[in-house]
C-alpha cells in the first residue's frame, strides 16, 4: 500500500528574469490503489509535474514523498523505483535496438528473478497481465503497433514493481479503438494489482472514465480537485466549468457558464495578480467588475475545508443546494 503525496510542489525553468515558474505551490495526494485523474490544457505543468517526482526534473520548492519517503537525495534513490513513468509517446519511449523481452527484463528489480530461464518466465507473466501475446517477447518494437508498445511500456513499468505509477498521456498517441483497449487494461490493472496511479491526459472523457478522483490544472496550480463524480457533474471552479461546456454533449449543464472570448494564455513570466484565471474568468472582474478581490487576492490562500475544493472567490456550489449540507 502507498501514498503519493506533492507538498507544497515548485517547478522553475531557467534562471533569472528568463525564469518561468511551471509548477507552482502544488498540494496533492494520489492515494493507494486509487486512480487520480490530472486535467488542464497544454502547458498547464501536468507532465512537468510527474517528471519532478521520477527524478527527470528538480524541484525549486516544496517535497514529494511515497509513504512519507521523501523522493529526493541519497535516500530517495531506492524509493524511486516504487515509482514508475509510463510516457506519452510509445514509438520514443523504447529502445528500437532492444526486444520486448530484453526491455521488460532490463526493469526486473535485482535479485527478484534468478537464471535466464526464470527471467523469461516472468517476462511472459508481465506481458500476458498487460494482455499481449508472450510469443511477440523476441520482437523489435518496430513490428509492434502503437498500442502494442504502450502495452509493453506498461509491462516494463510493472516489472519495477512499482507501488505507483505515473502515466502520461499514455492514450494520446493511438487510435481511438485503440485507446479503449489500454484504458479498459488501466482499470484492470488498478483492480488486480491495487496499485495507485496519476493518470495525466487533456482529454476529460479519458479521465472520466478511469479515476476516481480528479483534480485540474491550470497555469501551474491546482485550482479543483475531489471525486471523479462531483467534479464532473457539479464543477465549482469556472475553469473547470469552462473545460467541460466545450466538450461535445454538454449542453445538459442547466447553470452552464457565459461563453467569454479568452485573453492570450497567461503569461508565464508575468503571471497576473490575484487570481490567474481572472483575465478569461467568465464569473470573475471581466464581466462583473465588482468582484475585485479577484484581482487583488491568491484564491490558493484561502483554506480548503471540503473534500470537493475549488481554487475561486466565488466558486459555485459542489453539489445541488438539497445536498449541500452532506459535503461540509
Amino acid at each position: 500500500m502507498s501514498e503519493l503525496r506533492f507538498e507544497g510542489v515548485s517547478v522553475t525553468h531557467g534562471w533569472g528574469r528568463r525564469a518561468v515558474r511551471a509548477v507552482e505551490s502544488v498540494d496533492l495526494v494520489v492515494p493507494s490503489g486509487t486512480v487520480l485523474g490530472l486535467v488542464g490544457e497544454s502547458g498547464s505543468g501536468k507532465s512537468t509535474l510527474a517528471r519532478a517526482a521520477v527524478g527527470l526534473l528538480p524541484l525549486s520548492a516544496g517535497r514529494i514523498t511515497l509513504d512519507g519517503d521523501p523522493l529526493v537525495g541519497r535516500a530517495g534513490h531506492a524509493s524511486r523505483r516504487d515509482l514508475q513513468m509510463v510516457f506519452q509517446d510509445p514509438y520514443s519511449s523504447l529502445d528500437p535496438r532492444m526486444t520486448v523481452g530484453e526491455s521488460v527484463s532490463e526493469a526486473l528489480r535485482r535479485g527478484t528473478v534468478r537464471g535466464a530461464q526464470a527471467r523469461r518466465a516472468e517476462v511472459a507473466r508481465l506481458l500476458e497481465l498487460v494482455d499481449l501475446d508472450p510469443g511477440r517477447m523476441d520482437a523489435l518494437p518496430e513490428e509492434l503497433s502503437g498500442g502494442q508498445r504502450q502495452r509493453v511500456a506498461l509491462a516494463r513499468a510493472l516489472a519495477a514493481q512499482p507501488r505507483t505509477v505515473l502515466a502520461d498521456e499514455i492514450t494520446s498517441a493511438l487510435d481511438v479503438s485503440v485507446q479503449a483497449r489500454v484504458l479498459n487494461l488501466v482499470r484492470d490493472l488498478n483492480r488486480q494489482l491495487g496499485l495507485g496511479m496519476l493518470f495525466i491526459s487533456h482529454n476529460l472523457a479519458v479521465v472520466r472514465y478511469v479515476s476516481d478522483l480528479v483534480a485540474v490544472m491550470y497555469a501551474g496550480r491546482i485550482v479543483e480537485q475531489g471525486p471523479a463524480e462531483q467534479v464532473f457533474g457539479f464543477p465549482r471552479h469556472p475553469y473547470t466549468r469552462t473545460l467541460l461546456d466545450a466538450v461535445p454533449g454538454r449542453g445538459e449543464l442547466a447553470d452552464a457558464v457565459p461563453v467569454v472570448a479568452l485573453s492570450e494564455p497567461v503569461d508565464p513570466h508575468d503571471p497576473p495578480t490575484g487570481c490567474r484565471f481572472h483575465p478569461s474568468c467568465p464569473v470573475g472582474p471581466l464581466l462583473r467588475p465588482e468582484r475585485t478581490e479577484c484581482l487583488t487576492r491568491d484564491p490558493l490562500e484561502v483554506v480548503w475545508q471540503r473534500e470537493h475544493r475549488a481554487a475561486c472567490h466565488f466558486s459555485a456550489p459542489a453539489v445541488p443546494a438539497s445536498q449541500e449540507g452532506l459535503h461540509r
